[in-house]
C-alpha cells in the first residue's frame, strides 16, 4: 500500500477521533459548570409536599458553592424525588438505592448540591448518601 493511500485511509478515522473528542468536551464543560458542592449533616426531615429536605450542616463544605451554607445551621435543599436517574436526587444507603422516605431523622449524610437553577438562592440537591456510624458498620459486617 502506498503512503498516500495509508494516509486516505487514515483520514476518515482521524475524522471520527477529532468528533469523539469534540463531543466528549462538550458535556465535561456543562459539567463543570455544575460543579456539586458536598457536606455532611445530621438529617432532619423530608417534606414530600413541598420536595424539600431540611439538615443541620455538621462540617464545612467542599466545592464552589460552600460560603452558602454554615455548620451548625439548618439547612433547606430542593429535591426532585422521582424521574429519570439524570434528573432526581440520588439516594445511596450503603452503596445501594435508597429512598429520601428511608433516611432516618438523626442520621448523618453526606449532600451533594448545587444552587438550584430554576429557583435562584434555593439550593438543589443532587445526591445524598447516607454515611453509617462505626457500630453500625460493626453490626452490619460482624469481624470474625
Amino acid at each position: 500500500m502506498s503512503t498516500i493511500s495509508r494516509k486516505t485511509a487514515l483520514l476518515p478515522a482521524l475524522a471520527a477521533l477529532a468528533f469523539v473528542a469534540s463531543v466528549a468536551a462538550a458535556p465535561a464543560a456543562h459539567a463543570e459548570h455544575q460543579k456539586s458542592t458536598s457536606n455532611e449533616a445530621t438529617w432532619v426531615k423530608y417534606d414530600a409536599a413541598t420536595k424539600t429536605i431540611t439538615v443541620k450542616i455538621t462540617k464545612h463544605g467542599k466545592g464552589p458553592n460552600s460560603s452558602m451554607v454554615h455548620v451548625g445551621k439548618e439547612t433547606t435543599f430542593d429535591v426532585v424525588p422521582t424521574g429519570s436517574i439524570l434528573k432526581r436526587t440520588i439516594v445511596k444507603i450503603n452503596g445501594k438505592k435508597g429512598e429520601l422516605t428511608d433516611i432516618p431523622e438523626g442520621k448523618t449524610v453526606l449532600v451533594y448540591w448545587v444552587p438550584n437553577p430554576d429557583k435562584k438562592g434555593d439550593m438543589l440537591a443532587r445526591s445524598i448518601d447516607v454515611v453509617f456510624s462505626e457500630d453500625e458498620l460493626n453490626k452490619r459486617y460482624p469481624s470474625d
